[in-house]
């Protein structure tokens, strides 16, 4: 509290004397607004009564009558002036209780989450932790204070913890996400989806506020997503190879039957067969059609960027739309993330056609950071993303399936489309999954 300035005091006695002498009203006002100036000068409640004492005693000895009528008129001014007091006391109490009411149920919400609740400093040595944290650890909290996170989380993963602490520590981003595994006390290793923002003090970062999600059951289903794609793969492989080579076999086998057989054919004889043979060509080149569909040799034999070419190419001319594919990347990725780009790329072109009525389309591949991208953009119609992805016709599923495969490897899709523009669509895979392999067959 500070002391009152001694124009206040001179102010206050003014007004004082001037209620006391019949101001009514307008005197009253007076003291509400002296009341409302003392607390914008810090001026507390004894400090305002002292005022008031001061002002009284210069009053009194001027006056003349009855003291106790004069004593009890100035309270009513006083009490005036002390009103803007009482409402702020009455404001802080009603804030101080709604800010309890706010602390128990962040404290329920806290200890009653399904997920793990933390605080941590800038440091990343936890200051809080809550039940879910404890159980899913095996660290009671009482043993987790004074942790570092950075000491219980799987070594292969420590570049991405310190990374975002010092993002953080730098002021860079409030906000962060990533996915990490912690080794729990009983060894195991757990994975999670981290969620963190800062804390603030006096407009400064002070400390980290986390939500850590247990994401087994996810990763699981990934990898049962991963190997269930293999299979499909394998079983395309094998039918691709069987249309190709077995039935290619037999077709030529039916070919020379049929050139022997025109030998000993009457010229009328050999034109008929010579239709037949016509027919025979064209299924023939639908075998091959199928058979590079289902598994194309030269995504095999000569990696992603190949394959995208000769898929362009195809689906370009039988559909007479201009697609131009880039390749920015020279090395083999390993065949789970080649397959997945390259299935990725067949389904947006296959939507292209069916819905998107474009003229040209661009594939382009190559890494941005520590990521694979694949672009895919054309120059059609456009859609409604929220309205497409809601639904699940036959471009919504397409899309799931997109999402699916890029997920699977710890990767995202993300669509840009807007009616009459053209769409976008961006494939990104963490380079951890696309790092160079020799895991081709």
């Amino acid at each position: 509290m500070s002391d009152p300035s001694s124009e206040f005091v001179d102010a206050y006695g003014a007004a004082l004397n001037d209620y006391l002498a019949g101001g009514g009203e307008a005197a009253l006002q007076r003291a509400y607004e002296l009341g409302r100036s003392a607390l914008a000068q810090g001026l507390g409640v004894l400090e305002l009564a002292a005022v008031h004492h001061i002002a009284l005693g210069q009053v009194a000895m001027a006056a003349n009558g009855n003291m106790a009528q004069m004593i009890a008129t100035a309270s009513q001014f006083e009490a005036e002036a002390l009103s803007p007091f009482e409402m702020t006391h009455r404001g802080y109490r009603e804030a101080n209780a709604a800010l309890e009411i706010s602390e128990k149920r962040y404290r329920l919400l806290f200890e009653n989450a399904n997920d793990i609740v933390f605080t941590t400093d800038l440091d990343g040595v936890f200051t809080s932790i809550n039940r879910a944290g404890e159980e899913l650890t095996g660290y009671r909290r009482d043993e987790a204070a004074g942790i570092n996170f950075v000491s219980i989380v799987a070594p292969d993963f420590f570049g991405v913890v310190r990374e975002m602490l010092r993002l953080k520590r730098a002021g860079e981003v409030d906000r962060t996400q990533y996915e990490v595994e912690i080794i729990a006390r009983d060894g195991r290793r757990i994975p999670l989806e981290v969620h963190t923002s800062l804390l603030y003090h006096d407009e400064q970062p002070a400390g980290v506020h986390g939500i850590a999600r247990d994401i087994t059951e996810r990763k699981q289903a990934e990898q049962a997503l991963i190997k269930l794609n293999e299979r499909l793969e394998d079983e395309a492989r094998r039918i691709a190879h069987a249309l190709h080579d077995e039935a290619g076999q037999l077709l030529s086998s039916v070919h020379l039957a049929l050139e022997e057989f025109a030998r000993e054919l009457p010229s009328p004889g050999r034109v008929r067969l010579a239709a037949v043979k016509e027919l025979l060509d064209q299924v023939e080149e639908e075998l091959r059609r199928l058979s590079h569909e289902l598994r194309p040799t030269v995504l095999d034999d000569l990696g992603l960027v190949p394959a995208l070419e000769f898929l362009a190419g195809r689906v370009g001319k039988r559909n007479g739309v201009a697609i131009a594919v880039q390749g920015e990347i020279d090395e083999r990725l390993p065949a789970p993330v080649e397959t997945a780009l390259y299935r990725s790329v067949q389904e947006a072109l296959t939507n292209v056609v069916r819905h998107a009525q474009a003229a040209h389309v661009q594939v382009t591949l190559r890494r941005v950071d520590r990521t694979v991208q694949c672009t895919i953009q054309d120059d059609g119609v456009g859609f409604d993303t929220r309205a497409v992805q809601a639904r699940r016709g036959d471009r919504g599923l397409g899309l799931i399936g997109i999402r699916e495969r890029a997920g699977a490897l710890g990767g995202t899709l993300m669509i840009r489309s807007v009616p009459g523009q053209g769409t976008t669509i961006l494939i990104e895979i963490p380079q951890e999954q696309s790092a160079t392999s020799d895991s081709h067959r």
